[in-house]
């Protein structure tokens, strides 16, 4: 039987006798006098002191499959009374937790843009980037990743919340019973994909989203965020999107490869993107240990560089030089830059069609179809007759 928020809220004004384990309960309240609550699409979470603890407790709209996998001693059977309007009524189950105060990282991520403030919008994006990467080494998924399902706390740390879409290795097999919200899912996804990696596709969308807002905050302002936040996956599938071809031009631009490559992933056929983890973990981590002798390899169509016994930079590159007096010419897209060997960009040739290698502390490139020569510092010198 399905149950309404308003006949929560009246269990829970006054829950004496209506509760089998919780003891000495009360609803939270907002400064206005209304529960303090969040609601979703097949629940609603309140805020509630449970003695002298404040906890989470989840009740359900709709039903619910594996809650009982997915939450274990966090979900209590039978533990609300609810009555209804013939004076019959039900046990109903509940999942507790502890109550984490903070708000979304979509509501900090909104007022961040905002404000203009590329600090914190950068502080947020590699913080996503690490709970993502945690999320990539495990055997689960979340199953509905998305800004609103990450709340952070006073001290800036990140909490997953909502894990009812869930997939774990008990349910391999089985089809998904949740698809995630639609804004930032991959149009391809079906019931079918049950798996753990559901959640490459979202990690892609957000991570993208974030470190575009990083460099130009206004792309918020200008595009809209509508159900997600920033980019819709149905307008990038159908090549309709232009905040996701500026995002592009942006991490092209500046020669933000691992960057450009992740956004890349997003027109992908398919929801499982199985690079995205090496792709995150160069973009987060960048060059561990730069080598004076490495040298350019290709690799499916990318060109990256590598010495005798390991792979310094992998290759994400669409075009390259060796390196020469310290410095390599690589291209991202159609655009060029110099790099040092921990792949930081040291000389920008975005203005550029061609580069050539540096001889002798100049390198010629093509400028408007002329010939240009730069110096170390990217100085341009008098063009060559």
């Amino acid at each position: 039987m399905l149950h309404s928020i308003r006949q929560y809220i009246e269990a829970l004004e006054d829950p004496d006798g209506l509760t089998r384990t919780l003891r000495e309960i009360s609803l939270c309240r907002t400064s206005a006098g209304e529960p303090v609550r969040a609601v979703g699409n097949s629940a609603v979470v309140f805020k509630i002191r449970c003695g002298r603890a404040y906890r989470m407790l989840k009740c359900y709209t709709r039903p619910m499959v594996h809650l009982d996998a997915i939450y274990g001693s966090r979900l209590l059977p039978k533990e609300l009374y609810i009555w209804q309007a013939d004076g019959s009524g039900e046990w109903c189950d509940v999942v507790t937790d502890d109550w984490i105060e903070g708000e979304t990282l979509h509501d900090v991520v909104i007022r961040a843009a905002q404000e203009r403030d590329k600090e914190s919008i950068r502080q947020l994006a590699e913080r996503f980037d690490h709970l993502a990467l945690d999320l990539l080494q495990q055997t689960w998924a979340h199953g509905d990743l998305k800004p609103e399902n990450i709340l952070i706390d006073p001290e800036g740390e990140l909490h997953l919340i909502d894990f009812d879409a869930m997939f774990l290795p008990s349910f391999a097999g089985e089809k998904s019973p949740e698809l995630g919200t639609t804004a930032y899912q991959h149009p391809a996804r079906t019931e079918d994909l049950f798996d753990s990696s559901l959640d490459d596709y979202p990690i892609a969308l957000i991570s993208t989203a974030l470190h575009a807002l990083v460099l130009q905050p206004d792309l918020l302002e200008r595009y809209g965020c509508g159900d997600g936040l920033l980019l819709s996956p149905r307008q990038i599938a159908l090549h309709r999107s232009p905040a996701y071809s500026e995002c592009l031009a942006l991490f092209e631009k500046r020669g933000l490869v691992a960057r450009y490559r992740i956004a890349r992933l997003l027109t992908s056929p398919l929801p499982s993107l199985p690079t995205l983890k090496a792709l995150l973990e160069y973009a987060a981590e960048g060059v561990k240990e730069p080598c004076e002798d490495c040298e350019l390899f290709v690799r499916d169509g990318y060109w990256g560089f590598r010495c005798a016994d390991c792979e310094v930079i992998p290759p994400l590159y669409s075009a390259g030089f060796d390196f020469t007096e310290g410095v390599a010419a690589v291209q991202t897209g159609r655009t060029w830059h110099f790099i040092d060997r921990t792949g930081k960009v040291v000389i920008d040739c975005s203005s550029y069609e061609a580069v050539k290698p540096f001889s002798r502390g100049q390198a010629v490139v093509i400028k408007e179809g002329r010939r240009v020569t730069i110096d170390r510092s990217g100085k341009e010198l008098l063009p060559e007759e």
